[in-house]
C-alpha cells in the first residue's frame, strides 16, 4: 500500500503541476513561471500531509459501510483542512484575510479528490494485475 499512495502522490503532483497555475495564476505572469513557483510549495505537502491523511482517511473509512463515499468525502475535508494551518501562521504575522484563503482550500479541495481518485485508479490497476498476466506484460 505504501507505495501505491506514492505514486499517487508523485501523479497528484504532476496534475498539480497543471491545475493550480489556473486557479492563482494572475493576468500578468505566465503559466510555467506561476506552475514553478506553486510546485515548490505544493509538493512537499502533498508527500507529507497528502500521504498522512490520506492513509488515515483510509483507515476510518475502512469502519464504515460505503467506504469509497466516505473516503472521498474524508480526502476532500482534509484537503481543504489544510488551509486551516496555513490561515492561522499567516494572520499571526499580521496578514489580512482575503480571497487567496477560499482559493487554497478550493485548491485544497481539488487536489484532495485527484489524490483520492488517483489512489483509486491505482488500486484498482494493481487488483487486475495477477502474477500470470504480469509475466505476459514482461515477456
Amino acid at each position: 500500500m505504501a507505495e501505491r499512495k506514492l505514486l499517487s502522490a508523485f501523479f497528484t503532483s504532476i496534475i498539480a503541476f497543471f491545475i493550480l497555475p489556473l486557479l492563482f495564476m494572475q493576468p500578468e505572469e505566465q503559466f510555467l513561471q506561476n506552475a514553478l513557483s506553486l510546485t515548490v510549495y505544493v509538493v512537499p505537502m502533498i508527500f507529507t500531509y497528502g500521504l498522512l491523511v490520506s492513509y488515515i482517511a483510509d483507515r476510518i473509512a475502512e469502519r464504515k459501510m460505503n467506504v469509497r463515499g466516505y473516503s472521498l468525502l474524508l480526502h476532500m475535508a482534509f484537503g481543504a483542512g489544510i488551509v486551516i494551518p496555513v490561515s492561522f501562521a499567516y494572520y499571526s504575522q499580521g496578514g489580512v484575510w482575503s480571497l487567496q484563503t477560499i482559493t487554497c482550500a478550493t485548491a485544497g479541495f481539488i487536489l484532495g479528490s485527484v489524490f483520492f481518485f488517483v489512489d483509486l485508479t491505482l488500486r484498482k490497476i494493481a487488483s487486475r494485475m495477477t502474477p500470470f498476466s504480469y509475466e505476459e506484460q514482461n515477456i
